[in-house]
């Protein structure tokens, strides 16, 4: 009887528990991980990453050199 009373625990009306779902959707994307890991090339993504950083850079020096001119421009104004 005991039997009975409890709930089916398998098929699609099993309890649902968000700690499990959430697993099992975190393994999922595991798995894909996993298997488009052979397509994912480091070194490419490290080139670009660089080439990124450089661009942050040379955008960091034409302020600079604007701010440079615009200090001579006022020098030049006042003499």
């Amino acid at each position: 009887m005991a039997d009975r009373d409890k709930a089916d625990q398998r098929g699609p009306f099993r309890e649902f528990v968000f700690e499990e779902w959430l697993k099992d959707g975190i393994d999922g994307v595991r798995g894909k991980m996993e298997q488009r890991k052979a397509h994912f090339d480091p070194s490419k993504f490290r080139q670009h990453i660089r080439a990124a950083q450089k661009e942050q850079l040379l955008a960091i020096r034409s302020l600079i050199d604007s701010a440079i001119e615009c200090v001579d421009r006022e020098a030049n104004a006042s003499d």
